[in-house]
């Protein structure tokens, strides 16, 4: 590539970025729901249409796990619309059986055109407060088909040469409960879009558009390079793990998930074969979010330098089989599936890769003790809350670092809501939200600790609690401990319920309470291998007991001094029990 080539590739590059991030903010500061203008809980890129397929070509930081789950669905809103496509339409889609993963996350996408042809396309992805069903929020663990999870809503154009389509627009506010956050939604969404497309139209004049597409074309084949040249770093082999679900909310217990990585060169297949068949419970994954946690694993294996776009994919292969777990034949739920079992496919895929790339993997963890809460002001107007600060905690730790921060890189792009807003937005407050000591995966990194949180409310409501990751907690690797499982209970007029698995449509009286114990990350390496420093460091903290410093990583304490016994903790530690090998 000539300097000039290379210098305009990456100015078009950050041209591009740059609009993809200016989606983003126009998302955030003008929203109306707060979870997208406090949690952020989504997603922009541009795609460009490539030899009759689109392409991802800039992705602005957001929600993970909504990485690639934005490619197919982009792609199959314009099969739909591929003849019929001009200045000023506006598509919205949510259906899973047509590129989508969970109904609450739909997609708005807008052609720019050049040379009179549809060639860019902004999108925002974004998961909605409500999406009408049986069930405020569209979390339904009664669920038993796709119709019970939410309103399915096909590609269909919501503004057509730049007229809103009215009827449209009204039969989607009609099946949702939030309507007046809603709209401004998708008024947000919208604007995003347009602001996007000014900012392609200004680097197509500057370049001009042949240019640009050259540019692009470098740019993918740059990240493709890095891509491969990681994968073909690992050895060549079939390496197989398996992980489990711990229930569909429907009786069936200990669901497998099982994956081959097959590293061949810079190639890399991920075979699901040998997964459970489908549930009837709602945590079925779509394709196109079973393919979304492949890419998540592999992102995290990849230095972060690289760029995100369609270079990712191409080096990445993944068999699905149809009829099973991870990629049901419709109309089975998939409702949880952008948490279970999306979960269990990126940590299945990063187990299979400790056995060939042990200091790349790491950091997963997704096993989120859901509970949706919805309610009425006193005006009467609905209020829906996702509890975002109950699920955080529990990032794992990967080669040389610990476990780090609330959220786990699966939601690196969602922002906790702060207190102070949240307790203005809901009749709620939020009366511990801290770290527990003891709650982490143990590992000469390890993860994250668990984290405690208790919400009270001041209204009336009704609550949907879900709770995961107690059966089967997330692991760790390469010899580091598994977290521990996670916790969830409401109290309501003295009457406290633990919730085991599932409890639905539960009354909560005004003054009642819900408690998180969302278990920490896993660790990574043997926990007898952690420095002693590191330890003492974790025991001053109150992340970790001297108790547990003793018997989990062989470190003495002097609790008078606060300083490591070196004498007793040399013998502990040598020779390693076998129990920490």
């Amino acid at each position: 590539m000539q300097s000039a080539d290379m210098i305009r590739a990456r100015v078009v590059a950050g041209a591009f970025d740059t609009a993809a991030e200016e989606m983003s903010a126009t998302v955030t500061r003008t929203a109306r729901s707060p979870i997208f203008n406090e949690a952020h809980d989504f997603t922009t890129g541009i795609f460009e249409l490539h030899e009759g397929k689109t392409r991802l070509i800039a992705q602005a930081p957001g929600c993970t796990l909504h990485l690639y789950a934005i490619c197919s669905a982009v792609q199959a809103a314009l099969d739909v619309f591929k003849n019929d496509l001009h200045p000023g339409d506006i598509i919205l889609a949510s259906d899973p059986g047509h590129g989508g993963t969970h109904i609450p996350d739909h997609v708005v996408i807008l052609p720019v055109f050049a040379d009179r042809k549809p060639v860019f396309f902004p999108v925002v992805r974004a998961h909605f407060a409500d999406s009408g069903g049986p069930v405020a929020g569209g979390y339904n663990p009664a669920s038993r088909d796709i119709w019970q999870d939410g309103v399915v809503v096909p590609p269909l154009k919501l503004y057509e040469k730049g007229e809103r389509r009215g009827d449209v627009f009204d039969l989607i506010l009609a099946n949702n409960r939030a309507e007046s956050w809603l709209k401004g939604d998708l008024d947000a969404m919208r604007g995003a879009c347009l602001t996007a497309a000014r900012g392609i139209e200004r680097v197509v004049e500057r370049f001009g558009l042949a240019d640009v597409r050259q540019a692009i074309d470098h740019n993918i084949a740059y990240t493709e390079r890095r891509v491969r040249a990681e994968i073909a770093a690992w050895p060549d082999g079939d390496y197989f793990a398996e992980t489990f679900i711990d229930h569909d909310y429907q009786g069936a217990h200990d669901i497998r998930v099982a994956c081959t990585a097959r590293v061949r060169g810079s190639d890399i297949t991920f075979d699901f074969t040998g997964s459970a068949p489908q549930v009837d419970g709602f945590v079925n994954s779509t394709l196109a979010n079973t393919l979304s946690f492949v890419f998540v694993a592999i992102a995290s294996c990849v230095d972060e330098d690289v760029p995100i776009n369609e270079g990712y994919i191409n080096p990445v292969k993944v068999v699905a089989p149809e009829g099973t777990v991870i990629n049901p034949r419709w109309p089975k739920p998939v409702g949880n599936c952008t948490c279970i079992c999306g979960a269990e496919i990126a940590e299945v895929a990063l187990l299979a890769l400790s056995q060939c790339a042990p200091e790349r993997v790491g950091v997963n963890c997704h096993k989120l003790p859901l509970a949706y809460t919805s309610g009425h002001y006193a005006d009467g107007k609905p209020w829906i809350s996702l509890n975002f600060h109950g699920y955080t905690g529990g990032a794992g730790a990967a080669y040389g670092t610990d476990g780090w921060g609330l959220y786990p890189p699966l939601m690196t792009g969602v922002i906790l809501p702060s207190i102070e807003m949240n307790e203005m937005q809901y009749p709620m407050r939020i009366e511990r939200h801290e770290y527990v000591r003891d709650t982490e995966g143990a590992g000469l990194w390890r993860g994250a600790p668990g984290v405690g949180t208790r919400i009270r409310f001041l209204a009336e409501n009704i609550t949907n609690a879900m709770l995961a990751g107690v059966r089967h907690p997330t692991r760790g690797f390469c010899g580091g401990h598994d977290g521990p499982p996670n916790a969830l209970a409401l109290t309501s007029e003295g009457i406290r319920t633990a919730v085991t698995e599932v409890v639905y449509n539960h009354r909560l009286a005004s003054d009642s309470t819900i408690e998180f114990l969302r278990g920490g990350g896993g660790g990574w390496g043997q926990p007898f291998g952690r420095p002693e420093t590191s330890v003492l460091a974790d025991v001053l903290n109150d992340y970790v007991s001297p108790e547990a410093a003793h018997s989990v990583y062989g470190v003495a304490i002097n609790l008078e001094t606060m300083t490591v016994d070196e004498d007793t903790t040399a013998r502990l530690r040598s020779p390693v029990p076998a129990a920490a090998q």
